[in-house]
């Protein structure tokens, strides 16, 4: 157990950093500081805290806890506690401070280079995109939510998708109203569960996917899009195709968003 949580841990650490200096960077910004600037009493707490963060990301048991608490998937964030760009900007402070002092802003503009090189990954490896919305959410996201508020025209609605559209949608516009939480929260029991695994399923089963939508009278409908046969199925429980957003079709229940409403919009 404990070789394969370090394993795991390890895994994490590598797609967390993927082909960046910066764990190289962290790495020598710590031996540096360890080795010639320990005597420090500020750099001895830097450096006891950062210990204290890799012991917990790395020890096995720790890990095992920590991961049971907060879910696998998202162990990564752990390091998020590391401040591994204000270790490496103390170091380097450190560094260039006790050099001669024409030589002080020569070393500045290189160290500063260096990290703005190591760092472009982040705007040129597709983690970030344009987007042309004030919330900064995906455009398709922002679609979808447009698509059905013209349609309700005012009147409350419950829109369901899929997790990575759901998550979006609470930043766009918290006036939608959702069947569940993150991760099927928020009391989300009997048919609104169900629907929560049948929509985040790897394959889409179309014909229960509008079952359980119609059991929770949710007045849009948003999946990735059919075809033929499951637009039938999505039609067969009162599905109408509203239209297309990138890679998603958007459905109205019923012909009329007042045609069907929900407990949980909390009308009387």
């Amino acid at each position: 157990m404990m070789k394969e949580m370090i394993k795991k841990s390890l895994g994490f650490w590598n797609n967390y950093w993927g082909s960046s200096i910066f764990p190289y960077l962290l790495v020598i910004a710590l031996l540096y500081l360890l080795i010639f600037k320990h005597k420090k009493k500020t750099t001895r707490y830097v450096l006891a805290y950062v210990f204290l963060m890799l012991f917990l990301f790395f020890f096995p048991y720790t890990a095992k806890i920590i991961q049971k608490c907060i879910g696998e998937n998202v162990y990564w964030r752990v390091l998020w506690l590391v401040p591994s760009t204000s270790v490496i900007a103390l170091a380097l402070t450190e560094f260039i401070r006790g050099r001669k002092s024409f030589l002080q802003p020569v070393l500045l503009v290189l160290f500063a280079g260096m990290i703005a090189w190591g760092g472009k990954e982040f705007y040129t490896e597709g983690y970030y995109h344009k987007v042309n919305n004030y919330q900064q959410v995906p455009d398709v996201v922002a679609g979808i939510c447009e698509l059905a508020k013209q349609d309700a025209d005012g009147k409350k609605f419950l829109l369901v998708a899929d997790e990575y559209v759901s998550s979006y949608i609470r930043v766009y516009d918290p006036s939608v109203y959702l069947p569940f939480g993150r991760r099927g929260s928020g009391g989300a029991v009997g048919a609104r569960r169900q629907l929560y695994f049948e929509i985040n399923a790897p394959a889409f089963n179309y014909a229960n996917i509008a079952k359980y939508a119609e059991w929770v009278k949710c007045n849009y409908l948003v999946v990735k899009i059919p075809n033929e046969q499951q637009k039938e199925e999505l039609e067969a429980c009162r599905y109408q195709e509203l239209g297309v957003v990138g890679e998603y079709s958007v459905y109205r229940l019923g012909n009329s968003v007042e045609e069907y409403r929900s407990p949980l919009l909390g009308e009387s």
